[in-house]
């Protein structure tokens, strides 16, 4: 008996690359250097039977010679490896007791479950007593996304026996309880990333069980894993020193002690997600600069304790002084409650992604040294940083080609000057958010309207924009997507009609609040946004909504 799939179900996705040229974001799975080691290490032996199946008489029939029955099992297995199809590799397993052996393993390597039905009818095949192969060890990964609302204990016990599982997705499997996850997690000592994400139910002592064991971990995502705290991210540091993609968002009760551990154990971290852990400070922040040299994705948001002392500073003369007359004797019981400059003599050519959204202590000296030591980032988000003024800009203008998505929602101090610089200087630019910008007027609109690769903008209450600011934008009209203008009062119904008329591949306009949008003739057409997308034009009230797509 086989068990047999007809379609292919794609992991969670994960924001990350490197190709400067790509304007789109191309779905990956959720942990990408995991996935091709996974790949790699697909069996280059047959299987083998069960020891009843091996005492049956192999029937040999006696047609003509074929070259490719005398090819070893090697070589084909490579072979089957490149065919895509489930449904063709199930004919594979009937052509003889050769191909059989050789593909059975790569048709149970990824099995997927569109409904629960397909998922209990391999539970009970896994169970039986009775089984022409060993087919729990031939299974490396598993991805319940589809079935997060239907899996429960009974049947995610069952799968401890796949000893050599090597990619587990639960995302929001809510149903499982402490108990089935503390119990089947340590079975899996091959596992190299696992994704927790809205599991609530995971505790310290599941993921002290499964460090334990998986050693070779690269990728956990223990997003929403409110019980989770120290202990088991302690856990982690102390036997995963492979570890590459952590994402820790969520986790309120963490603190500086295991991020710190992280960054001294992991060396080869590439992405940490630190969202909303509201009691981390600059230390642990400080370490992970310190250590993590191949760092890519760094995100931060939320996180309200740090100040410009959790990043590295610009190598000012004043901070060279200050390192030469730091204080020799270490052990002196005077302090005085500041850390010192974060001086790093290296840059981070790896640095792609970093969100510091909501962390309202950071100054403009913070992303000075940010962009002085992290010269190649894409996606800068620094909304509600409030603090922030045009000298920030004028650093991140320093990004040039490189940067691709810049999010300065709620700084509200930067004014016409640094947008102007901002333009010129990064001219690849695909999106800009200036929401609640209020200083800004229609001369930055003007200057954002020359981007060669405009897709997206946001201009939500940048109250000083007019008529003129919104004829600007239609030059854009070979890449404009998506436009945000709600609660930008001055903007009318004609000005709003010439940019439709012109951008024809825009697929989302939002006008909420635009007073010229309360007229009675437009109200008639009143009705709730679409919750996906299709082709609507839609108003609400005060709200209107344009999904072109």
């Amino acid at each position: 008996m086989v068990y047999y799939n007809r379609k292919n179900i794609s992991s969670t996705t994960s924001l990350s690359g490197d190709d400067d040229d790509d304007d789109r974001v191309k779905p990956t799975t959720a942990f990408d250097d995991a996935d091709h080691q996974s790949d790699i290490t697909v069996t280059i032996s047959p299987a083998q039977w069960t020891s009843k199946r091996t005492s049956l008489p192999i029937v040999r029939q006696s047609s003509g010679h074929s070259y490719i029955s005398t090819l070893p099992p090697e070589i084909l297995i490579h072979i089957l490896k490149h065919l895509h199809s489930t449904r063709d590799l199930h004919n594979t397993l009937r052509v003889s007791r050769t191909w059989c052996e050789c593909s059975v393993e790569l048709l149970w390597h990824k099995p997927t479950f569109t409904k629960i039905d397909t998922l209990m009818k391999m539970v009970r095949l896994l169970a039986a007593p009775e089984q022409t192969f060993t087919y729990a060890s031939f299974i490396r990964r598993l991805n319940f996304l589809s079935l997060a609302k239907d899996l429960k204990d009974e049947s995610f016990r069952v799968l401890a026996m796949c000893d050599r599982l090597e990619r587990l997705t639960l995302v929001g499997c809510n149903l499982l309880s402490e108990e089935a996850i503390t119990r089947v997690l340590p079975s899996f000592p091959n596992l190299v990333a696992v994704d927790l994400t809205g599991v609530e139910k995971t505790s310290d002592v599941a993921i002290v069980g499964l460090a334990s064991v998986a050693r070779r971990l690269q990728g956990i995502n223990l997003a929403g894993c409110k019980r989770v705290s120290d202990k088991g991210v302690l856990a982690l540091a102390a036997n995963c020193p492979l570890l590459r993609r952590v994402k820790l968002s969520g986790l309120e009760l963490l603190t500086d002690r295991p991020l710190s551990a992280l960054a001294k154990s992991c060396p080869l971290l590439l992405e940490i997600d630190l969202n909303h852990c509201k009691l981390i400070t600059d230390a642990s922040i400080r370490d992970i600069w310190t250590y993590s040299t191949n760092m890519r994705e760094m995100r931060l948001s939320y996180c309200p304790e740090l100040t410009d002392a959790a990043f590295p500073a610009p190598l000012r003369k004043e901070h060279t002084a200050q390192l030469d007359t730091r204080n020799p004797f270490p052990n002196s019981h005077v302090d005085t409650g500041e850390r010192p400059p974060l001086v790093i003599h290296r840059t981070f050519e790896h640095l792609r992604m970093l969100d510091l959204t909501a962390c309202p202590l950071v100054t403009d000296d913070a992303i000075e040294g940010i962009i002085s030591h992290a010269p190649k980032i894409r996606n800068l988000v620094l909304s509600k940083c409030v603090l922030l003024t045009d000298k920030a800009v004028d650093h991140i203008c320093k990004l040039g080609r490189h940067l691709h998505y810049l999010h300065l929602g709620h700084a509200a101090k930067i004014t016409d000057r640094s947008v102007r610089n901002l333009a010129r200087s990064c001219s690849r630019l695909r999106y800009v958010d200036f929401a609640n910008c209020v200083l800004l007027t229609d001369l930055s609109v003007f200057e954002l309207s020359s981007l060669p690769k405009l897709r997206r903008v946001g201009l939500v209450r940048v109250n000083q924009i007019t008529d003129e600011g919104i004829y600007a934008l239609a030059d854009r009209h070979a890449t404009l997507e998506r436009i945000h203008l709600s609660y930008c009062d001055q903007i009318t119904v004609m000005a709003i009609h010439f940019l439709l008329q012109k951008l024809h591949k825009l697929t989302h306009l939002s006008l909420t609040g635009v007073t010229a949008f309360r007229q009675p003739e437009l109200q008639q057409f009143c009705r709730e946004p679409p919750q996906v997308s299709d082709s609507s034009c839609t108003l609400s009230g005060a709200f209107f909504y344009c999904n072109l797509s």
